[in-house]
């Protein structure tokens, strides 16, 4: 028969292994539950809360604190403190349990903190807390080992609230932080991908704009905008020389935007721009006020600036300067550093495609000028060499006086054809209509234009057919018609050469004027018709500039009328122009 003392002890171990069993379960319950918590985010922040606390209910403890390693300032920090004011606890390594844990890379199993030399109490003065027992442990970066292994955080985990952290509690604990690694590292991995996928549509962002946005200040506005969202810094500028003049932008963290020019400029920040530094910075921080226009003072701390300096060509630097950026163990500085030295590529190219653009515009510009002066000079031989001939005849002593008034009336109507020519291609470069349209008749108007084109004809030895038929009152501009017709027939009579057929045909149809001109010439290229009453369009001519046909097109249509061409290789051309017949009530 079984003793009552083995009884006793049967029940006894019984209750010790059911107790066991409990545990054992609520351990498994608790790590599928950190397990699924792990698995739910990959939000760094939202990772940190959720394993805090899973973990403080595993171990049955008060409270528990993951710290992460921060390299480029040689600190643990967090983020989550529960059931504590403080929000963010921040040590240098080596300092304290967790500093010393982080160093070292030992676990740590204290029964009372305060008898341990190694706990600093200055948490729990500033907090009001009261730190018993302590388990602390590093958490190792998952893909290190050996010698080369890494501690990317520390876990821990204070005041069991049953005793003291035993054996099984480190041996769990561990278990735990290798998951906690996983995870961790996975959120980083996470955190990198989004980060390099903001860059590339940042990036692309940046072409968009180089391409679309013309206006040099607003583009770099918008390019340091983006940068300062990206980079979350407090502000964003850029210092770079540009012509004879140092240009100062910049973004602002309440969307202030900055761009400002100086002539001149202290030849240390020039220095500055060539050999950026945190120190020359700081000790030129006035300056740095002062060209950018600043009221707010700007953050300066080692470690939350990053330069990146800007090479403009011919021995000429600028500087782009990011400041104040947040830094944290997950948010790493080199790759930040990259994305500002591409945002400064990304002005460089900016300033070279806008110097480039303006160069364009302005030999555009001189181009349209030596043109438009072309075209004067050229137009101008016409009605000058028609005052030579008849200044010639004038002189003779052979002409009769009223031979001489009437030569007299031509040279003075040819005086004034010179000068409205000038107003008139002016006219035609500032896209004003210029007509004066006034009651006039088709016979008044050839009697306008007859001796110019004799004279012409004369000195290309053209033959010329005049058929006029229409008897036709118009409300046209005489001056501006007259110049339609000559160009055309110059053009003509110039396209042939000596001993061509100039034929003129003017007759009525259906409430127009026509007047048809006819020439022998070579004809016009079939692949420059349809642009042929555009600007700088010119076929036939080795000193044609292009603008005497659209200055022609812009008449005519000034009148309401049309204007058609006929043209086949080697069979001349045939300008056909129709001018309403119009009242000036019309």
């Amino acid at each position: 028969m079984t003793s009552k003392k083995e009884t006793s002890d049967l029940e006894d171990r019984l209750q010790a292994l059911t107790s066991a069993l409990k545990q054992k379960e609520k351990e498994i319950y608790s790590i599928q539950r950190i397990g699924r918590a792990l698995s739910s985010t990959l939000k760094l922040d939202d990772l940190l809360r959720l394993i805090m606390q899973e973990i403080t209910v595993l171990m049955d403890a008060d409270r528990s604190t993951l710290f992460l390693v921060d390299k480029n300032r040689g600190e643990i920090w967090s983020k989550i403190a529960l059931k504590a004011e403080v929000k963010e606890i921040r040590q240098k390594l080596g300092k304290g349990i967790s500093g010393h844990v982080a160093q070292t890379g030992e676990t740590i199993n204290i029964p009372d903190a305060y008898n341990d030399p190694r706990f600093d109490p200055s948490t729990d003065k500033r907090t009001g807390y009261r730190t018993r027992s302590i388990l602390c442990m590093p958490v190792w970066e998952p893909l290190s080992s050996g010698e080369q292994r890494e501690i990317m955080g520390v876990i821990q985990v204070l005041n069991k609230k049953d005793g003291h952290f035993t054996e099984e509690d480190e041996a769990l604990l561990e278990t735990l932080s290798s998951q906690v690694a996983i995870s961790i590292a996975n959120s980083r991995l996470y955190h990198q991908l989004e980060e390099k996928y903001q860059e590339i549509d940042l990036l692309y962002d940046f072409e968009q704009q180089l391409s679309e946005v013309y206006e040099l200040p607003r583009l770099l506005h918008q390019l340091l905008e983006k940068t300062l969202s990206h980079l979350g810094a407090q502000w964003v500028l850029a210092a770079f020389p540009m012509e004879n003049r140092i240009v100062f932008v910049g973004a602002g963290p309440q969307g202030e935007a900055v761009y400002d020019t100086h002539g001149r400029v202290h030849p240390d920040w020039l220095h500055f721009m060539q050999y950026p530094s945190l120190e020359a910075l700081q000790q030129n921080a006035e300056w740095l006020q002062s060209y950018f226009r600043l009221e707010k003072a700007l953050p300066l701390q080692a470690l939350s600036v990053l330069f990146s300096p800007m090479p403009m060509g011919e021995g000429r630097a600028g500087v782009l300067m990011a400041l104040g950026i947040e830094t944290g163990d997950f948010e790493q500085l080199e790759d930040r550093q990259k994305m500002v030295d591409l945002v400064a590529q990304k002005i460089i190219r900016a300033v070279e495609l806008h110097n480039l653009r303006e160069s364009l515009i302005k030999r555009e510009r001189l181009s349209a000028i030596g043109q438009m002066l072309s075209t004067i000079v050229h137009d101008i031989r016409g009605p000058v060499n028609t005052i030579y001939g008849f200044v010639d005849l004038v002189a003779d002593e052979a002409t009769t006086p009223e031979e001489r008034q009437e030569f007299s009336r031509i040279i003075r109507q040819e005086i004034q054809s010179l000068m409205n020519m000038v107003t008139e291609v002016l006219d035609f470069a500032k896209g004003k209509t210029s007509i004066l349209p006034r009651k006039t008749s088709v016979k008044k108007l050839m009697e306008r234009f007859k001796p110019r084109l004799e004279q012409m004809c004369r000195s290309f030895q053209t033959h010329l057919h005049l058929n006029v038929q229409s008897r036709q009152i118009l409300y046209a501009d005489e001056e501006k018609l007259v110049r339609v017709f000559y160009n055309i027939t110059k053009n003509a009579i110039e396209a042939m050469g000596e001993g061509g057929e100039m034929f003129i045909r003017i007759q009525d149809d259906d409430g127009y004027v026509v007047f048809e001109f006819q020439d022998t010439g070579p004809g016009i290229p079939p692949e420059i018709q349809e642009k042929l009453f555009e600007s700088f369009v010119t076929s036939g001519k080795k000193s044609g500039t292009g603008l005497g046909l659209a200055i022609v097109k812009k008449i005519v249509d000034e009148h309401r009328g049309h204007i058609e061409l006929e043209s086949a290789m080697g069979k001349g051309a045939t300008f056909r122009i129709k001018i309403p017949v119009m009242s000036k009530e019309t």
